[in-house]
């Protein structure tokens, strides 16, 4: 198991508080850091317009480990309910293992992993000892740089709460640099055990407020 979501019924559903209060992750979790060919990671995806609440789209997302060869370990993503799969549904990407960290190497148009563009390419897979977040998703997502006085950073929270599960020691990737007309930013919530539970793009010139894609129980 790689992670965990619990939803509530009817469309609307409780992404509710990001927080850093105590509490306990999902049970003998798989360390990503152990990365083998065949691992796979399953994610809902849900959107929120600036008028409505939080819904479903009926859409989920796969990524697995296809490849890993002379430290180099090969992903592909697709949507996991279309029968065709064309480029805009498909993402294939590699990253170089270091000793504390995955370094992407090419293209990455992942919906998932895409973020790390704008962390120069670098997924850590150590703590993070500054920049602590307390994230409450139901106010405006760029409002968090006051906690920390910048609009780009990877942080940490001691613990965090998504769909009533809650995972801890959690590095946080931010970014709320990009404006309404240039683009999304976003807050991506990654687990040393879980990998990324959560990937969550807000703003940008669109209808949308938010866009997520959330782990759930494999």
């Amino acid at each position: 198991m790689f992670g965990r979501v619990s939803v509530g019924s009817g469309i609307g559903f409780l992404l509710v508080f990001l927080n850093c209060s105590p509490g306990t992750g999902p049970e003998d979790p798989v360390p990503f850091t152990n990365l083998e060919v065949g691992q796979e990671w399953q994610y809902v995806v849900w959107e929120k317009l600036y008028t409505g609440d939080r819904t479903f789209t009926g859409d989920t997302i796969s990524v697995s480990i296809i490849d890993k060869e002379d430290g180099l370990v090969t992903f592909y993503e697709r949507s996991a309910n279309v029968d065709s799969y064309s480029p805009l549904d498909t993402a294939t990407f590699k990253f170089q293992i270091g000793n504390s960290y995955l370094k992407q190497v090419g293209v990455n148009s992942s919906r998932i992993f895409g973020f790390l563009v704008s962390h120069d390419d670098m997924l850590v897979l150590t703590d993070i000892n500054s920049n602590l977040v307390t994230i409450d998703i139901d106010t405006s997502l760029f409002l968090i740089r006051e906690q920390t006085g910048k609009g780009l950073f990877v942080g940490h929270s001691n613990s965090v709460e998504l769909f009533l599960d809650t995972y801890e020691d959690v590095i946080i990737y931010y970014d709320e640099t990009p404006t309404y007309v240039d683009g999304c930013g976003h807050l991506v919530v990654f687990s040393l055990e879980e990998g990324i539970v959560a990937t969550i793009y807000f703003g940008g010139f669109s209808p949308v407020e938010q866009t997520g894609y959330q782990l759930i129980e494999q």
